[in-house]
């Protein structure tokens, strides 16, 4: 049985990762500073830890580890994303932005990598289309997921030698279930709908499977082709 580690397993898309794994028969670990809202059966295992709290990041993660012989792939899924104005903007949330979305996430891989010893391992990065495109007053979080992009790069070139590759996914506009959508917010994306969880979710199990090894350093937008379009004012 595989196992896989994410982070941020308890909502949204990083449940909707949980449940998908078991579902393919992995074994599952959830590292979260929140437990999930209801019961999850199968070989699901919750370890709680704030990424954010780097000097306790490694018990976390040993703790982690020790529900499983190896850890075969790893999904960098939590995140910290508060929206603050340009003129507010503070070192805090520079630095919780930095500490959750880089480097936790880049020290991690670095356990995970030395634990690993078998063929088909993978590393995936959760990042966003806010790495290529922006809006505004989501600096923090636009900047992390830009260093998340070239993070995916260079530790697919990095980790070559041990077996694993490293990509990334690139989510746009997925939809969560309190969201109230207009026939407007869907017909703005090329594919007629907006995004749900499960569509990131099937790019994540396509980049695990044992034959996808060739696909390597690169990310897969999911955005239903809105970063696509020419936009142009009325």
């Amino acid at each position: 049985m595989r196992t896989v580690l994410i982070t941020g397993g308890s909502f949204n898309i990083g449940l909707a990762l949980v449940h998908a794994y078991l579902a393919k028969g992995w074994r599952v670990i959830n590292i979260d500073k929140h437990s999930p809202d209801r019961t999850i059966k199968g070989e699901y295992h919750f370890v709680h830890g704030d990424l954010g709290d780097i000097d306790k990041l490694k018990t976390v993660f040993d703790t982690a580890k020790a529900n499983t012989k190896q850890i075969d792939a790893i999904i960098h899924n939590a995140v910290f994303s508060a929206k603050t104005s340009f003129h507010d903007l503070d070192e805090a949330a520079l630095d919780e932005s930095y500490r959750v979305n880089i480097k936790a996430p880049l020290l991690l891989t670095k356990w995970f990598a030395a634990q690993y010893l078998g063929d088909h391992g993978r590393v995936i990065h959760i990042t966003s289309t806010r790495a290529i495109m922006s809006e505004k007053n989501t600096i923090p979080y636009t900047m992390s997921k830009g260093a998340m992009a070239s993070l995916t790069h260079a530790l697919a070139v990095t980790l070559a030698e041990k077996n694993i590759t490293v990509n990334a996914v690139a989510p746009g506009w997925i939809r969560h279930d309190e969201d109230k959508l207009r026939d407007l917010d869907h017909r703005f994306h090329p594919s007629g709908r907006v995004g749900t969880a499960n569509d990131v979710v099937q790019a994540c199990l396509y980049l695990t499977e044992k034959e996808n090894n060739f696909v390597n350093g690169t990310t897969i937008v999911v955005d239903g082709g809105v970063t696509k379009k020419m936009i142009y004012p009325d």
